[in-house]
């Protein structure tokens, strides 16, 4: 799963927590006031935005269930016409333990708005690589596939040229490395990506990135890290979204198979998801994985699992959304962990998930 100066991060963890409720309070204060609202050119352009992910979750090999809130984010976005802005999305996120600043501050960015359409960003962004998004409300199911789990950065820190115009669109970046606020090496990891629309209602991207990741401090160890992504999305059929991905890395010098030799992996996924209903959809998915170095899904073995999903789901209300999804996760190696301890080459796991955004 996915998951630089880790102690700098837990050390500052108090301060960015405190920082980060002022800053909320702040921002709410402008947003509701009529006052200020009204005639401070400081809330011109202010939106504010969010949702609540909770959730009940059953794994039935592992023999665990459990209620959760998943997730709760407030996004925060202030433009200034012709000149830029800034966004900053403050979640709380269920990480299984302590929160640290990065998790608090899911994105923390600045952009300028340049000549025809480009614009140069700052900060920290949602890497823009892949077919599936971070964020429950822009999911058709629940779980992500193990493309986005294993194949791609989450998060990058750095700077970003992007723009478009007619059939294509593209970015172009410059970071710290995968996840990652602080570099933790000298090297830069750069990439990304060519958004084709050929015809009305078909997309697709090309994303590609490289760098260096691990830390060089000590007896830290820095290898080389590219992955290639083609990402495909058809929506020319009413009430029907298409999509597709092929994800492809190399690690070098870091497989848990062989050491010494590099841990390669290929994965992909595809997916359909149908409204039949403005209210009733149905969303069925296959994605595979076979992480040949056994440095990705864990098991530290050359392994190949798939994983078939299928979730309806039904609209409550505007912003109001439950679905429900079913997950058999399969392997041809004995890799899954049932609560007796015995290995098994399968899994499944059932949800229920509550959304709800503004």
């Amino acid at each position: 799963m996915r998951n630089m100066m880790k102690s700098m991060i837990i050390r500052s963890g108090g301060f960015g927590v405190r920082a980060v409720f002022v800053f909320m309070s702040l921002m709410m204060t402008i947003a509701i006031s009529p006052r200020i609202s009204e005639s401070a050119e400081v809330a011109e352009g202010l939106s504010m935005t969010g949702f609540v992910d909770a959730s009940y979750y059953n794994n039935t090999l592992a023999e665990t269930n459990t209620f959760a809130l998943d997730q709760g984010e407030l996004d925060v976005e202030k433009t200034i016409e012709g000149a830029g802005g800034l966004r900053v999305d403050i979640q709380h996120v269920n990480t299984g333990s302590s929160l640290t600043t990065d998790d608090i501050l899911e994105q923390g960015y600045v952009w300028i708005d340049l000549l025809s359409g480009l614009k140069l960003t700052f900060g920290k962004f949602n890497a823009p690589i892949g077919f599936e998004l971070l964020d429950p409300v822009d999911m058709y199911q629940y779980s992500h596939a193990m493309v986005f789990d294993n194949g791609l950065p989450t998060n990058l820190t750095g700077v970003m040229f992007s723009g478009g115009s007619g059939m294509f669109d593209f970015s172009i970046y410059a970071a710290n490395g995968w996840d990652l606020i602080y570099d933790d090496n000298k090297d830069k990891t750069l990439g990304g990506r060519l958004g084709l629309t050929p015809v009305e209602g078909v997309n697709v991207g090309l994303s590609y990135i490289t760098g260096k990741e691990g830390s060089d401090a000590g007896e830290g160890q820095t290898s080389n890290l590219s992955v290639m992504d083609i990402d495909l999305t058809i929506t020319m059929v009413e009430n029907l979204i298409i999509g597709a991905e092929f994800n492809s890395g190399v690690f070098e010098g870091m497989s848990a198979v062989k050491t010494g030799d590099d841990a390669t992996w290929t994965g992909f996924l595809v997916m359909a998801n149908y409204a039949f209903t403005d209210k009733v959809a149905l969303t069925l998915r296959y994605d595979q994985f076979h992480d040949a170095g056994g440095a990705r899904l864990g098991g530290g073995v050359d392994e190949t699992r798939g994983a078939f999903t299928v979730s309806p789901s039904y609209a409550v209300a505007d912003g109001f959304n439950v679905l429900a999804e079913y997950r058999l996760s399969t392997s041809d190696k004995k890799t899954f962990t049932g609560a007796d301890g015995k290995a098994e080459d399968n899994s499944s796991e059932f949800a229920i998930e509550f959304t709800f955004s503004f």
